[in-house]
């Protein structure tokens, strides 16, 4: 049988119990690491959804100005067919005129 002194079992509840302690050390500082890391992650991700929510309300900014833009095309385009209309009425008018006037000038002459 072996025989163990007091003063062995002693050194071996010392050296556990040293073991148990660096374990618990090393956990804290992993735990701490990992808490740290994710405060960061957690800051990064607050980051990114900031930057989400001012593209999308850019995006609204710019559908509003495509919609307004939109509407002056077509109140411009309502006005550029009116003006379309009457040069073709004024040049219309003016063979008109330019017949009458051939016609005045011939039987005058006549």
């Amino acid at each position: 049988m072996i025989e163990l002194n007091l003063n062995d079992i002693y050194k071996s509840i010392g050296g556990l119990t040293a073991e148990v302690q660096g374990l618990r050390r090393d956990m804290e500082t992993s735990e701490r690491r990992a808490s740290l890391e994710n405060r960061e992650a957690d800051e990064k991700r607050a980051v990114v959804h900031r930057r989400i929510d001012e593209i999308v309300s850019e995006v609204g900014e710019i559908k509003t100005d495509i919609a307004t833009i939109t509407e002056q095309v077509k109140d411009s385009k309502a006005v550029t067919d009116d003006v379309k209309k009457w040069k073709l009425m004024g040049i219309g008018a003016l063979g008109i005129v330019g017949i009458a006037g051939a016609a005045l000038g011939v039987s005058i002459v006549n």
